[in-house]
């Protein structure tokens, strides 16, 4: 009974972890570029039944073994690339494919996110609604004052520009070149940059910290840099936003199934008490 008592208990346990993953996933079913979380299962190992010493004929042709329960063994995130959802926002970014942005946290070091909801700082920087920057900063800081944010534009290859104000009266300034950067676009547009993308050997071994904000890890496997919609890696959409890729209707499935896995446990547990009161009982 006691060993009844224990599977249950293991049941409960893990099919409640499984609902607190769904309701997880549900909460954040309009978090951008959120990634649904998925379980999966295994039985613990099995463990020889105890004999009362009563006389047998014959040798039994296996070991009498039970199980021991069932454990909650692994959480993963799905890679699949969510939706993409048009803002018109000029700072809003997406990646069309593989690949993540980095920001640069407070202590210097570095994350990693798909979360491209951006707005300008002080300083004319690209920051998150934190205020981590994104890396590389833009190189257009001592002309922030001349420079249209508003006309920000960002390629499919990551590259960055702006359009200078246009003065007042006849003619209009523009400037040929900023500090260490050469190149303008031919229509008047000054480059401030370029963004960079990074993949993962095994995305799905990242370390999530919260914020839309990864870490990479052993598992993971170090950052691969890379050109946005070059060698594999995805291109960046300015204007968009991907949405989390939580399907709502499986996750219903599985809470519905992680209910009914729960009832049962609980009533093995409560027939297995039964049963012991009543084998006490008995011998009483």
């Amino acid at each position: 009974m006691l060993k009844s008592l224990a599977n249950s208990y293991t049941g409960l346990r893990a099919y409640q972890q499984m609902l607190d993953i769904v309701a997880h996933n549900l909460a954040n079913v309009n978090t951008v570029t959120y990634k649904e979380k998925q379980v999966s299962f295994a039985d613990l190992p099995s463990r020889n039944l105890a004999e009362r010493r009563l006389p047998e004929a014959g040798e039994p042709s296996a070991p009498r073994r039970c199980g021991r329960g069932v454990e909650l063994l692994s959480v993963t995130s799905s890679c699949e690339e969510g939706p993409l959802a048009f803002t018109g926002n000029n700072l809003d970014l997406a990646i069309a494919g593989e690949g993540y942005l980095r920001v640069i946290r407070p202590d210097g070091s570095y994350a990693f996110t798909r979360g491209g909801n951006f707005t300008l700082d002080s300083e004319g920087n690209m920051v998150t609604s934190r205020g981590l920057r994104l890396d590389p900063p833009l190189n257009g800081q001592d002309l922030h004052e001349d420079l249209d944010f508003s006309t920000l534009e960002i390629t499919p290859g990551g590259e960055i520009y702006a359009r200078p104000f246009q003065e007042t009266g006849e003619g209009r300034k523009f400037f040929q070149e900023l500090p260490g950067e050469k190149s303008h676009s031919p229509a008047g547009l000054i480059k401030l940059g370029e963004l960079s993308l990074y993949r993962f050997a095994n995305p799905q071994g990242l370390s999530y910290i919260g914020e839309n904000l990864l870490l990479p890890s052993a598992a993971s496997g170090p950052p691969l840099e890379g050109k946005a919609g070059k060698a594999g890696f995805g291109e960046i959409r300015q204007g968009s936003l991907e949405k989390a890729n939580v399907d709502v209707g499986r996750q219903m499935i599985m809470l519905i199934r992680g209910q009914r896995a729960l009832q049962a446990s609980a009533r093995a547990a409560t027939s297995a008490d039964e049963f012991w009161a009543l084998t006490l009982n008995v011998q009483a």
